[in-house]
């Protein structure tokens, strides 16, 4: 038998390449096809979808270069769990309890149901405004905005411009809102998300993020200081958002992709937007992505929009 020449070996991890550029940029349409199947409808594109691949740190833009800017909604209880965990005050054993309600003042957080003893693993998984609401309580608006800067939100990715990020001279006493992403003056990118899933993915330490127009370009990576324990827990409460009960449970149903996820949904107007982040596989992280969805819930329209978007690319 006679050893394959070295073009002949490169053949099977170039055609997967390919097939991998094909599934996610479509053919000049800018939508997602099947692999080796027919074209079909394309997946209307109103959704702006963004991923990351976590080795090199190139960034994708399947949509478009049209950045989102919103408030994130409850996927700002990931930075809100870190800054409970890493400040102390918090158990990571301990338990808050979901009555439905929790109460300051005249502001008042809701949950949909009364969700009983939580840890901050299954508060992630449920989304919990109440456990979060609650825990915040402890830490203050100044402390949970450092751990904001921490994860970067008031940073540029990627030389786009970042979003809306509170005046230090202005921060609001509502340390709730802030940590459930409801404040007005917190709105960070689509792209700051996109970061915010990639450090947790990898403990806090990626590569520089760019996109393929600035592949040449070099700068630092990033290195986020919190404990191994803190990760361990951000990132399990994600993976348990994206199973069975979780809020995303219905996004990859055959487990095919290994799926950790926070989702987070917001009003506007009388209606609603809706994000969903998250990276995969779980146990060794390749990629990050983040989807925001202008019309919807994210369990009505960031979730069902992202699983197909996932699951329609031949991942590299």
């Amino acid at each position: 038998m006679v050893d394959s020449s070295p073009n002949e070996k490169s053949k099977p991890k170039d055609l997967n390449r390919r097939r991998f550029i094909k599934s996610m940029f479509g053919f000049g349409s800018g939508s997602m096809l099947e692999t080796g199947a027919q074209a079909k409808a394309p997946i209307k594109q109103d959704e702006k979808f963004f991923w990351a691949d976590l080795d090199n740190g190139n960034i994708g833009f399947p949509t478009g270069l049209d950045i989102p800017v919103q408030r994130p909604g409850s996927v700002m209880k990931l930075v809100t769990a870190a800054c409970v965990l890493e400040e102390g005050a918090l158990n990571p054993n301990e338990k808050i309890e979901c009555t439905g309600l929790a109460q300051f003042g005249w502001q008042k957080y809701k949950c949909p149901k009364a969700h009983g003893l939580l840890s901050v693993e299954e508060a992630l998984a449920l989304s919990c405004n109440v456990y979060f609401a609650k825990v915040s309580s402890r830490v203050g608006s100044a402390t949970l905005l450092g751990y904001a800067e921490k994860f970067r939100l008031d940073k540029p990715v990627s030389g786009q411009p970042p979003g809306e990020f509170p005046d230090p001279d202005k921060i609001s006493d509502s340390v709730a809102d802030y940590a459930l992403g409801l404040d007005k003056h917190l709105r960070p990118s689509a792209l700051q998300l996109l970061r915010l899933a990639a450090l947790i993915a990898r403990d806090g330490e990626i590569p520089h993020l760019r996109s393929a127009e600035m592949a040449d370009m070099k700068g630092e990576a990033i290195k986020l200081d919190l404990s191994p324990e803190t990760f361990r827990r951000l990132k399990q409460g994600m993976r348990l958002a994206a199973s069975k009960g979780g809020t995303a449970e219905a996004i990859d149903p055959a487990n095919k992709l290994q799926l950790a996820v926070k989702t987070g949904t917001i009003g506007h107007g009388n209606k609603f937007q809706s994000w969903i982040i998250g990276f995969f596989p779980y146990e060794k992280p390749r990629h990050a992505f983040s989807l925001f969805a202008p019309v919807g819930t994210s369990h009505d329209s960031a979730v069902p929009l992202a699983g197909k978007r996932l699951l329609a690319v031949q991942w590299p």
